[in-house]
């Protein structure tokens, strides 16, 4: 039996790490066009969220409770990180979580009588995807 867990967890871990260089990968390619973006701001996201700099919204819909809005940044997920969690915990909100790998990463955060996440993945070379998913309180 415990020959078929940690044969378990090796298939588990192989197959997290071809996920991750798959998306090393994909990462380093040239971008595409850009995804159409929204007409005008998304209206699901929580009172006063911050948007930093260079974000386009592209779409957003209801999921049950949770708001969820989607975009992009031009840049790395690096920068999109940074900026997100600057703007978060100082703009009336409190960062609860925070990681930052290579190429995605993910700011918790509570405020705006919501909790929920930023979600970002860079998707090509020069283009972060952002995916914000809100949560009442």
């Amino acid at each position: 039996m415990a020959r078929f867990a940690v044969l378990g967890l090796l298939v588990l871990g192989l197959a997290a790490a071809c996920g991750e260089e798959k998306e090393k990968k994909q990462a380093g390619k040239a971008c595409g066009p850009a995804p159409t973006t929204m007409s005008g701001s998304p209206k699901l996201l929580p009172a006063n969220f911050p948007t930093p700099s260079g974000v386009a919204y592209t779409s957003e819909k209801k999921a049950g409770p949770a708001s969820i809005v989607s975009g992009y940044v031009t840049g790395d997920v690096g920068d999109a990180f940074d900026s997100y969690k600057r703007m978060l915990d100082g703009g009336g909100y409190s960062v609860t979580k925070d990681e930052h790998e290579e190429v995605d990463a993910e700011v918790n955060f509570s405020g705006g009588n919501s909790t929920g996440q930023v979600k970002l993945l860079q998707e090509c070379a020069d283009r972060t995807s952002v995916t914000i998913t809100a949560r009442p309180d």
